[in-house]
């Protein structure tokens, strides 16, 4: 693995834990797992990939509930199957904790180097040779670089090489990758400038604390409360702030020319924001506390690329930060990716065997995308070189396989995040069962021990164990049933009563209402997946239907040598599409941008043939 970041972190400890021997390189160990940008994890989406990768035997979760010192549920106000977990993680703690992971994972060897080249023998890699010289030899080699390709950091009128903050780029791997023959692009990403607490007038803000109910990512430990130590302030930009941004623009390196990567549409800079949004008179900005040994907050919404003097002025000019001090500068980094349509969905590249690509360069942001995608290249990886098929997973079984679709199928225009609207079975795709519906496949991969797996099993047994008890008890009219319904603002029960189950469906009841009209007792997260089960029964049948009308489309399987262009009567537009993704299926083949409803008519008669 090249690149300690969260994808590399995974990727490693999933390849190890198979029984690979497996070493991990990067410039600077004690940057391992660093938390580059936001001191946070999870939240709409994201949220869903960390408890997925739980549930095949990753570790983020794990990380993240021992580092965690703020965490809330989000989407409240929606229902239960919408709800998401967010945690304000220490930016210290939380590297600190999965390097003593890595270091303690047999099979495994971190190893401080630079990393200059790869070695290939035609169309396959065989190892990596470092700027020292060294070589070290392999049967696979999973790139997991970050920003670090021919990265550089960019404020204000100000320009210079880098990887990180502090670090430098990756040059000979950057042309390394291009005399592969991999198409490449530039991206930019941003952060915010961080401020000393001390300095922070907290009393005119809005407080955030972190929940008051147990709450957790993992399926391996339990949920629990918090210290109200670290809570989250609100503040907001006002009309000073935006004067300033549009008087000053050419003080920023977003709009003075110095930067041309394309950057994330859902985290955009403060500048961009005030451009594009001019009606807005406000903008939100948290602060959140970067550790429990830290008095630093990190301004999330202040993403910025302006000179520091600039910096200095916005940050003053915002409701309980006049007199803030900036101890870490805002800044917006460019660097170059792979175009993900070169990868097969197992993240292998399709014309360089043993060779996979994870995280950033693949044209995503985030810790969770990455991560996510490290896993799923270190099972693969590992796969293959025990001479095993590939772990796949589909748009119906995650939103771990929603991204990998989405990124080989589609590719990218910009930098990539995953969001609940990508995901078309969203509710069936939820944070919390996760477990119910990867587990299996983690255990049969080797990464999840066979007694969490039976426990996974038994919870599924007692959540549809109770659901038939529902079904099967009916309650009749009477006082204290009519006494409760009454309660709840809900009709009285007819003449010829209901069973627990429709009354459950009902919107003003509980499923705690109704436990004492039955003989269940249930914990609380089998509660929580019975009450789903019954009340999203319509939309998770209709979603079931769709699942398996994909699931056909998805067995019809296109050989990896199919001559494309051999294809009569399909459009050439169309070939150039189908030549460029290389589908593997006809279900992936419809989800090809721009492929129109003919040539895909024409391809499943050729594929029926």
């Amino acid at each position: 693995m090249i690149g300690a970041g969260h994808a590399g972190c995974e990727a490693a400890l999933a390849a190890a834990r198979l029984g690979i021997k497996t070493a991990l390189l990067t410039m600077d160990l004690s940057q391992t797992g660093k938390l580059a940008c936001n001191p946070s994890i999870g939240g709409p989406g994201k949220s869903q990939l960390v408890t997925e990768i739980d549930a095949l035997g990753g570790e983020m979760a794990r990380i993240t509930d021992q580092t965690m010192i703020n965490v809330r549920r989000l989407n409240t106000s929606k229902g239960r199957a919408m709800q998401v977990c967010r945690a304000q993680v220490d930016r210290y703690r939380y590297p600190a904790t999965l390097k003593k992971v890595l270091e303690e994972q047999d099979n495994l060897y971190l190893i401080a180097a630079e990393v200059d080249a790869l070695i290939n023998k035609g169309s396959r890699v065989v190892g990596i040779r470092t700027t020292s010289g060294w070589e070290l030899h392999s049967q696979a080699v999973i790139v997991t670089v970050g920003t670090f390709l021919n990265g550089a950091i960019c404020y204000g009128k100000t320009s210079f090489p880098a990887g990180r903050a502090g670090e430098p780029p990756a040059l000979g791997l950057t042309s390394s990758l291009r005399l592969l023959g991999l198409k490449m692009a530039r991206f930019k990403t941003g952060t915010p400038p961080r401020v000393d607490g001390r300095s922070i007038d907290f009393a005119p803000l809005n407080r955030q604390e972190t929940s008051a109910v147990p709450l957790g990512f993992s399926f391996t430990t339990p949920p629990r409360v918090l210290s109200k130590k670290f809570p989250v302030y609100l503040t907001e930009t006002n009309e000073k702030t935006h004067s300033l941004i549009r008087d000053n623009l050419q003080e920023s390196a977003n709009y003075n020319g110095l930067i041309t990567g394309k950057g994330p549409r859902y985290c955009p800079s403060i500048e961009a924001k005030i451009v594009k949004f001019p009606h807005r008179t406000s903008h939100k900005v948290f602060l959140e506390p970067e550790g429990a040994y830290s008095e630093e907050y990190y301004l999330q919404g202040l993403y910025t690329a302006f000179s520091h003097a600039i910096q200095v002025r916005i940050v003053n000019s915002i409701v309980g930060l006049e007199r803030a001090r900036i101890t870490q500068f805002g800044y917006n980094i460019e660097y170059e990716f792979v175009d993900p349509t070169q990868l097969l969905p197992s993240l292998e590249v399709k014309e360089i065997s043993h060779l996979f690509l994870a995280g950033q360069i693949n044209g995503t942001t985030g810790y969770e995308e990455a991560a996510a995608q490290g896993l799923i290249a270190g099972i693969n990886a590992a796969r293959l070189i025990s001479g095993k098929q590939p772990v796949v997973l589909s748009r119906a079984q995650a939103f771990i396989g929603v991204l990998l679709d989405d990124l080989v199928t589609k590719g990218v225009d910009e930098p990539y995040r995953i969001l609940p609207s990508r995901a078309e079975y969203r509710i069936t795709l939820r944070e919390k069962n996760a477990d119910l519906r990867l587990a299996e496949i983690g255990y049969q991969i080797g990464l999840l021990p066979e007694s969490r797996y039976e426990q996974i099993q038994r919870k599924e047994a007692e959540i549809k164990n109770a659901v038939r008890t529902l079904q099967r008890i009916h309650i009749s009219p009477g006082d204290k049933i009519d006494d409760l319904l009454s309660a709840r603002r809900t009709t009285p029960l007819r003449q010829n009563g209901s069973s627990l189950y429709h009354l459950l469906q009902r919107p003003q009841l509980t499923l705690a209402d109704l436990l004492p009209l039955c003989s269940l007792s249930l914990s609380p997260e089998v509660a929580e997946e019975v009450e789903i089960a019954v009340k999203y029964d319509g939309y998770l049948q209709q979603q079931t239907r769709e699942i398996a009308r994909l699931r056909r489309l998805e067995k019809m399987v296109i050989p990896v040598d199919f001559a494309w262009q051999d294809l009569a009567s399909i459009s050439h537009e169309g070939k150039e599409r189908l030549t460029k993704v290389k589908p593997r299926s006809f279900g992936q083949a419809t989800r090809i941008p721009g492929l129109s409803k003919a040539d895909l008519s024409l391809l499943a008669i050729y594929l029926k043939r």
